[in-house]
């Protein structure tokens, strides 16, 4: 019987124990997950501790069953040595990438609280993706040789097993009924979880839902019909959830009604500054005086709000003034914004220019989508702002040359201010700054010196804005220029417990500066609450727009005194989010979502409780959920 066994599965007195050894590296993985739990009850630990034990097991099942499908395959070769090494081989590199895989999720949870998903998949896939990360030598190196050693790890355990017999024993567990009770057991630990998830779910309690959102691709069961045919009653909670997904949807209503323009309208030249990751704070006259000054000569807009914590939904949002949640059909649909609409519609000269790419994210086939591509240029080879010296040269250039009997568009994106946050010796404004970013090794002690640095590269960004507003003082194109500086989102230093952005929606990740200079508009600042949703509304009526912004917009012309915005709507890959001066909470589209939801104060400090949020806002969160799906049909 022994025979046949090695006949099936060559090689297992090695394996078998080095399949034991990787479960508890499996496991000790999910611990860490599992410490990154902030609240716990009874039943909460058991829920993660079943979880923890089933689900390291789980991890493992894809390589087995590719190993199992090796043996089976090559089953008539019999004992011969290279079968044994091919399944061995399959065996250790199938778990070495199951493994590997864990290990990337738990830094990836680690760095941005969430776990690998289509926003990854998104960045890994797409042109200039892996790019805009802004991962340097430095970081790529020690990831590359962590991956390398990780390998080597996996190859010394199975080596030692197979030339040192007497370590088998720890594989006694593995033999005979042994085997079966362990099965058994990891199939209770797994049922326990599902159903034990199923209950609290159904009795919306937030801490066990919360906790097991940490494992990676944990299933639990819902149970609502079997509960209530039981008798269990339920909380007697109100359950307000938005559909925030517009990807049902074919086909766009936008927008809303025919656009209709002035026959009279001035034909302003546009400059259009996007600056990456441009946190509100950085607009500071000592770090940024060219940015400063050109703020007290338009208007100042103090309480901005990006419309997203990444790029893709902020600069969607300023462009387009809708909620992040149309991002999918408007790119489906190759559907660019109506503000460039109307400067095609009058024949505009284009001059599109970025530091990173057009490509990632997608704005060549949304934002630019009508613009022709010989009016897009991107160039990010090299150091951030080496990139941005060179970009600002061809812009100023674009501007003093253009035929000044044609309106113009320039549009460009910085990425000084992106990470890793790189600047020349010139710009150098703090002096005690990280010298390197290795986000291997990076910790929230070392957040005021990444801080620094980030300074020191808003510093140089504002070295290149002066250079734009010298060329337009020189061509004295202020009077009839439209001049819009702006942050795609803001950037965390470790304040809230996060580094980057595309994380969280605490302020100093959606928080930007908004600047804009309307040629006839008295200079002032705007104190009220603001967002790049506001952007184009506010543009509109300069550029002869008759209609109400309700037509092409969910934003607001905060020009005019009629109209002021009480709250503003921020959105990620799939999650909606609420903040207003008094509240700040994700909207839920699920009954999971509502009992996990978490409500703050607008300065991202806990509230106790969400019963006045939705006493307060039920009318508002009714407009909300029409607004989501306005635009499309």
């Amino acid at each position: 019987m022994d025979k046949q066994k090695k006949l099936w599965f060559p090689g297992r007195d090695a394996i078998a124990p080095y399949l034991m050894v990787v479960y508890v590296l499996m496991l000790a993985v999910v611990g860490f997950f599992v410490s990154r739990v902030t609240e716990w009850n009874a039943i909460t630990v058991a829920i993660m501790a079943t979880a923890a034990l089933c689900y390291s097991f789980f991890y493992m099942i894809p390589g087995l069953l590719l190993s199992a499908l090796v043996s089976a395959v090559t089953v008539k070769a019999g004992e011969a040595p290279w079968r044994r090494r091919l399944v061995t081989g399959v065996t250790v590199g199938t778990m070495y990438f199951s493994h590997l895989l864990l290990l990337m999720d738990a830094g990836l949870y680690h760095g941005f609280g969430f776990h690998f998903n289509f926003l990854v998949w998104n960045l890994l896939t797409t042109p200039g993706g892996f790019a805009s990360m802004g991962l340097r030598a430095g970081t790529i190196l020690t990831l590359v040789a962590g991956i390398v050693l990780l390998l080597v790890f996996h190859i010394a355990i199975m080596a030692a097993f197979v030339w040192m017999p007497k370590l088998r024993v720890i594989a006694v567990v593995l033999k005979g009924w042994r085997k079966f009770a362990l099965a058994g057991v990891c199939l209770l630990c797994l049922l326990f979880s599902m159903f034990a998830y199923g209950y609290e779910h159904y009795m919306l309690r937030a801490t066990p839902l919360m906790a097991v959102r940490t494992i990676p691709l944990f299933q639990g069961m819902t149970m609502s019909g079997f509960l209530s045919d039981l008798g269990v009653k339920r909380p007697d909670r109100e359950v307000m959830q938005v559909k925030a997904n517009s990807g049902k949807y074919e086909h766009l209503n936008y927008p809303a009604n025919p656009i209709q323009r002035r026959a009279d309208r001035p034909k302003y030249n546009v400059v259009w500054l996007a600056c990456e990751s441009w946190r509100a704070d950085m607009l500071d006259p000592e770090i940024m005086p060219n940015a400063s000054k050109f703020a007290e000569r338009a208007v100042n807009f103090k309480n901005n709000y990006s419309g997203g914590n990444g790029t893709r939904q902020g600069v969607f949002s300023m462009f387009y003034s809708l909620y992040g949640n149309y991002w999918d059909i408007f790119l489906k649909n190759r559907r660019g914004p109506a503000f460039i609409d109307w400067l095609v519609e009058d024949q505009y000269n284009f001059k599109c220019i970025t530091s990173a790419k057009f490509s990632y994210p997608e704005f060549d086939q949304t934002v630019f989508c009508r613009i022709p591509s010989e009016s897009l240029y991107s160039d990010d080879k090299g150091l951030t702002y080496t990139r941005d010296q060179r970009n600002v040269k061809l812009l100023t250039e674009f501007i003093r040359t253009a035929d000044r009997n044609r309106p113009f568009m320039a549009f460009m994106f910085f990425e000084s201010s992106h990470a890793p946050y790189e600047f020349p010796e010139e710009a150098i404004l703090r002096k005690e700054y990280a010298k390197t970013l290795n986000y291997t090794s990076l910790s929230p002690a070392d957040g005021p010196l990444i801080k620094n640095r980030y300074i020191n590269s808003n510093h140089h960004l504002d070295m290149r804005l002066g250079e734009v507003f010298r060329a337009l003082d020189e061509c004295d194109l202020w009077k009839n220029t439209v001049v819009v500086l702006i942050g795609d989102h803001g950037e965390e230093f470790y304040e809230k417990g996060r580094l980057g952005h595309n994380s969280t929606f605490v302020q100093e990740q959606v928080r930007t500066p908004l600047v804009i200079h309307i040629p006839g508009v008295k200079p002032q600042v705007y104190t009220g609450m603001s967002s790049h949703l506001d952007v184009v509304p506010t543009l509109a009526p300069h550029f002869g727009v008759t209609n109400p912004p309700a037509d092409f917009s969910l934003g607001f012309n905060l020009l005019d005194p009629a109209q002021k915005r009480t709250y503003t709507i921020i959105a990620d890959w799939s999650q909606v989010v609420y903040a207003s001066a008094k509240y700040k909470t994700v909207l839920p589209s699920n009954s999971i979502a509502f009992a996990t939801q978490q409500l703050t104060d607008g300065e991202d400090k806990p509230l106790p409780s969400l019963e006045p949020f939705y006493r307060d806002n039920k009318a508002e969160l009714f407009q909300i959920q029409r607004d989501l799906i306005r635009f499309v049909k």
